[in-house]
């Protein structure tokens, strides 16, 4: 009687790719909305149950020119913009988003 040999070999779990924190995509969404915005006051990002885009700047000019270049930028996440006066800065001008993911 011969014996068979059974070699089987175990493959190795896959390595699993660090996802990206919250923390660290909101980062690079505030760097990239900064370069394209540098004249901005403030750039931020609120959530009240809906995430949203906070750009202050000071003329009428660049509510304008944020307002149409967000739908554009990171691949379009940024969407219902709209623009209205900043909270306790009655001289500044603020232009909102929503941002999807």
């Amino acid at each position: 009687m011969s014996e068979v040999t059974n070699i089987s070999q175990v493959e190795p779990f896959p390595q699993a790719t660090r996802a990206i924190s919250i923390a660290e995509e909101l980062g690079k969404l505030l760097e990239i909305l900064k370069s394209e915005f540098p004249k901005a006051i403030k750039v931020f990002f609120e959530f009240d149950g809906k995430l949203k885009l906070h750009i202050d700047v000071r003329t009428g000019e660049e509510v304008s020119t944020a307002a149409a270049r967000l739908g554009s930028l990171c691949g379009g996440i940024f969407n219902n913009i709209h623009n209205g006066a900043t909270p306790h800065h009655p001289f500044f001008h603020r232009v909102t988003a929503e941002v999807d993911r």
